[in-house]
């Protein structure tokens, strides 16, 4: 399209209207309210979700807290590299899995659980068991003539929080 003369002259002295100040700011205060309904939807229901997981966890973990275990002293025998222990869980509401055995011998030597002779990774205790561990291979043998000093036994509540109980020999 050319444009010649008088009409190039009306096209360029034409005044284009544009939104009104007015209806320009209404828009704007929508778009701005949207925005801040949808922001206060999605925080609302985020932290709605995250106290709910927080809460669960602590109820979880004050539960385990109250586990406890206890390994009576005239139960533990170590001979060489076997260690024959018994368990009593004495109070709490949560069953506990046994994950590990640590002798300390008079030395200060530490000889950990390994292996388990029967084949079983972990053991579990229900609460008010009395639950003897026989034959539970160490990682070494406790020298002649030296005998333990401490046993600990460690257990895990609900697969994420430790509980020990332990006993000295003295």
């Amino acid at each position: 399209m050319i444009f010649m003369g008088s009409d190039f002259k009306d096209i360029l002295n034409r005044k284009q209207k544009g939104l009104s100040p007015l209806i320009a700011s209404v828009l704007l205060i929508g778009f701005t309210m949207a925005v801040a309904a949808i922001l206060v939807v999605w925080i609302t229901g985020f932290t709605q979700q995250q106290t709910t997981t927080v809460g669960q966890r602590a109820d979880l973990q004050t539960k385990c807290s109250y586990s406890s275990f206890t390994v009576p002293r005239n139960d533990v025998a170590v001979v060489a590299n076997t260690l024959n222990v018994t368990v009593i869980y004495s109070a709490g509401s949560e069953v506990l899995n046994i994950t590990g055995f640590e002798v300390r011998d008079t030395n200060g030597i530490s000889y950990v659980n390994i292996t388990i002779v029967n084949g079983s990774a972990v053991q579990n205790l229900a609460v008010g068991s009395v639950t003897k561990f026989s034959n539970y291979i160490l990682s070494g043998s406790l020298p002649g003539g030296v005998s333990w000093s401490r046993v600990r036994v460690t257990a895990l509540c609900q697969n994420q929080y430790t509980v020990v109980g332990s006993i000295s020999s003295a």
